[in-house]
């Protein structure tokens, strides 16, 4: 009898997969039923294990969720749009129609205040892509499929509002290391504690935690990495080839979409509370990644700009994602105040006569940015 008990309840583990317990888990519309029973794990694998299920959103094809403003522009009427930059810049100039939410409420207000599954994209700005890259990383792994983040924010949108031309250099480009630096040594998984005991409850704490930590303190720039290169466990998240021709010294190659999953890389990186710092071209899905990570509990950073604050001749002379004014700035016009529509402009927008020519040109961009790109 005993042992048919024992069968029972291990049979019981294994249809379970180690995953949470019976909800219909939202905040986000994207997570589906979750398995019925507790198990008394650790809370990383309950959290590792319900996130695989859930579509291993870091390593999937639609990962990094981009979207440039040119494609904002075109679809006003069907998208959501929450700016989390300071009120005194939302006051200055956003989009229409656009809300000002701090991050840390942005939780309440996606839950209590609005339907954002009812809208076709959800799309989180800022003044230039990087936090707002974060937020949204964080947003899909809590199961919001429909939230993008506006490539290189409100710098993209209109010329008065540049946060990235002064801050792309080279001032480091011959300091780079061409040697190709060995993973050898593993670490556990980091130890999270919430409280929870399944994995959709667990990864929710978790978000929750994540959007009452300061962004600022997230970002790391180019100068103090070089300056203390042996503080950091770097990350340069980027394909190989672009990686052997040179990163900051030290730095590991992670190859983009494949290497930061439990069954990989993920035990490489160390869960002692030394600071990981990822980086990539422009700093924009290095921020997925750091949401990803520090979701899991590991001290994860990120660099502004990305490769672009201090190799950007480099990658421009490969190809890669770098920021110029003249083919990454539209010139979309800004509502200015905190009322988020201007009516005269919506109905411009809602006309189904063509709206009268600007004097200022829209600049179009020659190679639209796609989710699931490299940036």
């Amino acid at each position: 009898m005993n042992n048919s008990k024992y069968i029972i309840i291990i049979a019981l583990l294994l249809s379970l997969g180690l995953s949470s317990c019976q909800q219909k888990y939202e905040p986000g519309h994207g997570l589906k039923e979750v398995p019925e029973g507790r198990i008394d794990i650790p809370e990383i694998e309950a959290l590792l294990t319900f996130m695989g299920n859930s579509g291993d959103y870091i390593n999937s094809p639609t990962f990094p969720s981009l979207i440039n403003a040119e494609d904002v522009f075109e679809n006003l009427n069907s998208y959501f749009i929450i700016d989390i930059r300071n009120n005194e810049d939302y006051r200055g100039g956003h989009i229409n129609g656009a809300v000002n939410i701090d991050i840390p409420n942005l939780m309440d207000y996606l839950t209590k205040t609005v339907a954002a599954s009812a809208y076709d994209r959800l799309v989180i700005v800022c003044k230039n892509g990087q936090t707002s890259a974060y937020v949204t990383g964080v947003l899909r792994l809590l199961g919001y499929s429909n939230a993008y983040s506006m490539s290189y924010g409100m710098s993209s949108w209109n010329p008065s509002i540049d946060y990235w031309s002064d801050r792309v250099s080279n001032k480091y480009a011959n300091k780079l290391e061409i040697k190709e630096n060995a993973l050898s040594r593993t670490y556990p998984f980091p130890q999270i504690k919430t409280g929870q005991s399944c994995g959709a409850e667990i990864l929710n704490a978790r978000g929750i935690t994540l959007f009452n930590t300061p962004t600022n303190r997230l970002m790391i720039k180019a100068d103090r990495v070089f300056k203390e290169l042996d503080e950091f466990h770097i990350i340069a998240y980027m394909p190989k080839e672009i990686y052997d021709q040179g990163h900051i010294p030290g730095a590991f190659h992670y190859e983009p979409k494949q290497s930061l999953n439990k069954e990989d890389l993920l035990n490489t990186l160390p869960s002692n509370n030394k600071k990981i710092l990822v980086y990539d071209y422009t700093g924009q899905t290095a921020s997925f990644v750091m949401a990803y990570l520090r979701l899991l509990g590991y001290n994860a950073f990120t660099m502004p700009m990305g490769a672009n604050s201090f190799m950007y001749h480099i990658l421009e002379a490969n190809g890669k994602p770098v920021f110029e004014k003249s083919k990454k700035v539209s010139d979309f016009p800004l509502i200015k105040g905190n009322t988020p529509t201007d009516k005269e402009f919506e109905k411009q927008i809602n006309s189904s006569t063509p709206a009268p020519k600007k004097e200022k040109k829209i600049i179009k961009r020659k190679k639209k940015e796609v989710e699931g790109g490299c940036s």
